[in-house]
């Protein structure tokens, strides 16, 4: 611990969270090593073991859709909920199953698994940019607008020949 103390605190720094946030996730980061020491079975790859843990436990960390703000129930009946529009949900469910009939078409698994994951919108799952790396993502969306047919704007300042 005395070793790699001095790294992981500079991640959480990096992470620019509050004194009492930090600490935590360098407890948890603590925690974590503790419970899957058993399963590390090379000593020289603690140190990144410990760098990659503590980045996902400051990145949770530091999600704000994470935290909770508490809330009086009763404050809450002065909002009016809005009436459901009908037809943004088509248009919604419309792209879905574009997306998912595009999906199909990939030929490689990983890229589907990856894609799946994007998709994945459950209230629980984590944002894509943190299960995959940028070169998966740049790789997925390119798949995914060759199978839909998209044609990518160029970017600013970069003229067409």
């Amino acid at each position: 611990m005395d070793r790699y103390l001095p790294m992981v605190d500079r991640i959480a720094r990096s992470y620019g969270l509050s004194a009492p946030d930090r600490e935590d996730a360098v407890q948890t980061v603590w925690l974590n090593l503790n419970r899957h020491l058993p399963r590390l079975r090379s000593p020289h790859l603690l140190r990144p073991w410990l760098r990659r843990v503590t980045r996902n436990v400051c990145a949770r960390q530091r999600d704000p859709l994470r935290r909770t703000i508490p809330v009086d129930p009763s404050d809450l009946a002065e909002y009016p909920v809005p009436a459901p529009d009908t037809e943004h949900e088509y248009l919604i469910r419309e792209r879905r199953t574009e997306l998912h009939r595009a999906i199909d078409e990939l030929t490689d698994p990983a890229d589907r698994r990856v894609a799946r994951y994007y998709l994945d919108d459950s209230p629980d799952a984590a944002p894509i940019t943190r299960r995959t790396t940028a070169g998966e993502r740049r790789h997925l969306f390119r798949r995914l607008r060759r199978s839909l047919g998209v044609v990518p704007t160029p970017a600013k300042g970069v003229r067409d020949p």
